[in-house]
């Protein structure tokens, strides 16, 4: 056993994302997936991690993140990033795969000298370019699809070509993983394409560990905090459903609207970098709907816990979600959901069984079945008689071991030896001069495509980040030139120190809804403890008509 846990120290991993906290308006999802990943490969096996990304992860002021650079056993490469800046999806960033910077960095951590046991890649953009890096060194590589980008309003011309390459580079990956069964068997049906790793559901906050009953007094006082909001506006609910996470349109918020009964409230809570937010505040009294209250903020695990532990019902129209985390959060909370039938909702969803499924595209059936639901009951009697297997659900995750189960379904599966003939053998060496070859050229041609399409698009627009590990959700970063002759006339610089602090928060960003405590005293809205007895922070009540800033 202790040679056991000597191997597994030993072992080291090279993570290459594009999404990690503080990212969370556009990337939640995915950045909460990498920050867990990393949580179980340095806390849950022991593995030393380096983790190359565009990200500012020193804003994220995550306790974990800021141990694990202290200790060492997590080391941060700054790297290259690119803004799009995009009217229908909003704000992102990715990581530049063909920048001079990047490039070098990557090939002088993948040379047989750098020691790497596993790289783990997310949805990089042109990620062919680095599984032929990885596959001419011989590294394992997991590579995960996260993201169904075809329901997106940017999957249309190009695109739609540069996604099937995006698919189809999987091939060369030792495991091309998935966040549920049901998107992996649709991409094998689509593309033709290998998965066979799942990842297992994530739990990116320790308070969704914890059982209901511990969440109650706080979430009696949030629940009180919304109908005091509810009743400012003109509505008394007799149920509270509830919506969190990005604002974007392919999230189809706006299908709740009008589904939810006009006898029960809607509280929308989270953020995003779209025109489409502005539908979601114009959503409540403003456009003659006093029973939805819009509540514009990001909320950390904490706050996230108590929202969902607050309202009766969460509820979700998206049709696209390839598994939905919030889903695995609100049954953890002891709420069951109310889904759209499509996609990842499916993954651990039956309906009637541990929550409901409802097709928000029919609006008036939509509302008629809420209605059915909030009649028979929301109480922790009725439900567990309505739906006899939530419980038991919630349970599951909150008491599943992610490290193990990671490792079990994904890890193992990397690592294991691959049995070759003897001619396999012999030609392997030629094949990584190939792929190296090949990586090579490929660069530079994909190089001169991706700066010709940063320079003459206009929709979207790009830019690329100057100062390396600079992104976070904002548009604050500065850019520079796309063409490297230019270059020199701009500076670039490593990101070595944290960026400074904003002296406002406007309640809408990720960074403020981490550090109440190192605001000034006058401003710090009191944070909700459970043996003072306090109140929860109140959330920014957003409409049509006025728009409030939280300082």
């Amino acid at each position: 056993q202790a040679d056991n846990f000597s191997l597994k120290v030993e072992m080291k991993a090279l993570v290459v994302v594009q999404c990690f906290p503080p990212l969370l308006k556009n990337a939640g999802g995915v950045s909460k997936r990498y920050f867990t990943l990393c949580r179980a490969l340095i806390d849950g096996l022991g593995w030393q991690v380096t983790l190359m990304t565009p990200v500012d992860i020193t804003r994220s002021h995550e306790e974990d993140i800021a141990r694990w650079l202290k200790e060492g056993s997590l080391v941060h490469l700054p790297a290259r990033g690119v803004r799009v800046n995009s009217a229908s999806d909003g704000v992102a960033v990715f990581l530049d795969l063909f920048s001079y910077v990047n490039a070098s960095m990557l090939l002088r951590n993948t040379i047989p000298g750098g020691g790497y046991d596993c790289v783990f890649m997310d949805d990089v953009p042109w990620r062919l370019e680095l599984l032929l890096l990885t596959r001419s060194m011989g590294i394992p590589t997991v590579v995960s699809t996260h993201t169904d980008i075809t329901h997106m309003k940017a999957y249309k011309g190009i695109i739609k070509l540069v996604w099937r390459i995006h698919m189809l580079s999987t091939n060369l990956a030792t495991v091309h993983a998935t966040v549920s069964r049901i998107f992996g068997s649709q991409m094998r049906q689509r593309y033709g394409v290998p998965v066979n790793g799942i990842w297992p559901p994530i739990l990116w906050s320790q308070e969704f560990k914890s059982e209901p009953a511990a969440w109650k007094d706080q979430a009696d006082a949030q629940r009180a905090l919304w109908l005091r909001l509810l009743k400012d506006q003109g509505c008394e609910p007799k149920a509270i459903m509830l919506f969190a996470g990005r604002w974007s349109a392919e999230k189809r918020i706006h299908l709740l609207f009008d589904a939810v009964p006009k006898d029960c409230a809607l509280v929308i809570v989270g953020d995003g970098t779209s025109g489409y937010c502005q539908t979601i505040l114009d959503a409540g009294p403003a456009s003659g709907r006093p029973n939805i209250l819009p509540l514009r903020k990001m909320l950390s695990g904490k706050e996230l816990r108590v929202a969902y532990a607050a309202a009766d019902l969460f509820l979700s129209a998206s049709n696209f979600e390839t598994l939905g985390n919030t889903v695995i959060e609100a049954l953890c909370s002891g709420t069951p959901c109310a889904l759209q039938p499509a996609q990842g909702h499916l993954e651990f969803v039956v309906d009637g069984e541990n929550s409901w499924l409802i097709d928000f595209d029919d609006e008036s059936a939509a509302r008629a079945k809420l209605t059915r639901i909030v009649a028979g009951g929301l109480d922790p009697v009725a439900l567990r008689k309505a739906l006899p297997q939530c419980a038991t659900l919630g349970h599951k995750f909150r008491t599943a071991n992610f490290a193990k189960d990671f490792e079990e379904g994904v890890i193992k599966i990397a690592l294991q030896k691959v049995e070759r003939s003897t001619i396999e053998w012999l030609l392997e060496p030629l094949k990584r001069v190939l792929f190296f070859l090949t990586w090579v050229i490929l660069f530079f041609a994909l190089r001169l495509l991706t700066r010709t399409t940063y320079l003459f698009s206009r929709e979207p627009h790009f830019e690329v980040l100057g100062k390396l590990g600079s992104a976070v959700d904002d548009k604050k970063g500065a850019a520079v030139k796309i063409f490297p002759c230019m270059r020199v006339f701009s500076k670039c610089e490593r990101n070595s120190k944290p960026a400074e602090e904003p002296t406002r928060a406007d309640g809408t960003d990720y960074e403020s809804h981490y550090r109440l405590a190192r605001r000034r005293t006058s401003e710090v809205l009191e944070t909700y403890q459970a043996a003072v007895g306090g109140a929860p922070p109140a959330l920014e009540v957003a409409s049509a008509s006025k728009k409030q800033r939280v300082e």
